[in-house]
């Protein structure tokens, strides 16, 4: 998956404007970054990259990058 690839899919999940959501944006700085979002999030990396984020990943991210770094470390 690449970069933009994974940022379309999350910012459809946060509902955030594509064109304003880059891997630098702080996941705090979403307003709908919540406990739905979460399960949303780990649904697609689930379905699109083939592994299961944990909630302890989870809790230790803090960018967009964070999330997908943490995904394709999971992937190797």
């Amino acid at each position: 998956m690449t970069d933009e690839e994974f940022l379309k899919g999350f910012a459809e999940i946060v509902a955030a404007d594509e064109a304003s959501l880059t891997l630098d944006t702080p996941l705090a700085s979403l307003e709908e970054w919540d406990s739905v979002a979460v399960l949303s999030t780990i649904v697609f990396v689930d379905e699109n990259m083939g592994v299961a984020l944990s909630p302890n990943v989870l809790q230790n991210v803090k960018t967009v990058a964070d999330l997908l770094s943490s995904a394709r470390a999971l992937q190797a």
